[in-house]
């Protein structure tokens, strides 16, 4: 096996997560130091505060119920709410989430899984630019995908609006949404949030 069919290994993640996390690139045109000593540190208080799995759990729980109905995207909230939780500093990125559902309300990739995918990669990712091509996010993002899959079926949103639901939509446009709304299958999007969340602490907890 070559290293990067190993890295696309859930044996990988072992590798992963003995990496150093010192890291100096910064996110340039957003102007956020993610890299920086103070999120180090923040990353690191939040990992060694004391709180048990079930308490980070809980509290993602409560912060998907309070920002959901502010932020109306999965995407969004997944992201924003592993943010706080583990004080990545990234707020302005959320922003940017916004035509992640579904990937451009295509009915393809699930904004929770997109939104988790990419605070997994702030935390894992060492530099900007990965010259030694470590890609030290990938374990630690496959091992995610697969134990969503393993609660929805899927990572893609379409099929998990069926799978939630019991009924199977064509969503190949945004268009296509407006007939969620009025059967209400948007009722089942937080709780596929606060899974994807609870499993994406999962991994970013390993890190510790």
């Amino acid at each position: 096996m070559n290293p990067e069919q190993n890295q696309h290994n859930p044996s990988f993640h072992g590798e992963c997560n003995r990496r150093s996390f010192l890291m100096k690139s910064t996110c340039g045109s957003l102007g956020i130091s993610l890299f920086s000593s103070s999120f180090i540190s923040a990353f690191a208080a939040t990992v060694n505060s004391g709180k048990s799995k079930e308490d980070i759990h809980k509290q993602l729980d409560e912060l998907v119920d309070e920002y959901m109905p502010q932020l109306g995207a999965c995407s969004k909230t997944s992201f924003y709410v592993l943010n706080k939780v583990f004080k990545l500093k990234a707020e302005k990125i959320v922003k940017g989430l916004a035509s992640f559902p579904g990937i451009a309300m295509r009915g393809e990739t699930c904004g929770a899984v997109s939104g988790s995918l990419l605070a997994i990669g702030l935390i894992y990712e060492e530099n900007m630019i990965d010259n030694e091509k470590k890609r030290a996010s990938r374990g630690p993002s496959f091992n995610f995908c697969s134990e969503f899959e393993k609660e929805f079926s899927s990572t893609r949103c379409r099929d998990i609006i069926e799978h939630v639901s019991g009924k199977k939509y064509n969503i190949t446009k945004p268009e296509d949404y407006i007939q969620l709304g009025q059967d209400g299958v948007y009722s089942y999007c937080p709780g596929v949030v606060k899974k994807a969340v609870r499993i994406a602490a999962d991994v970013i907890l390993e890190k510790g």
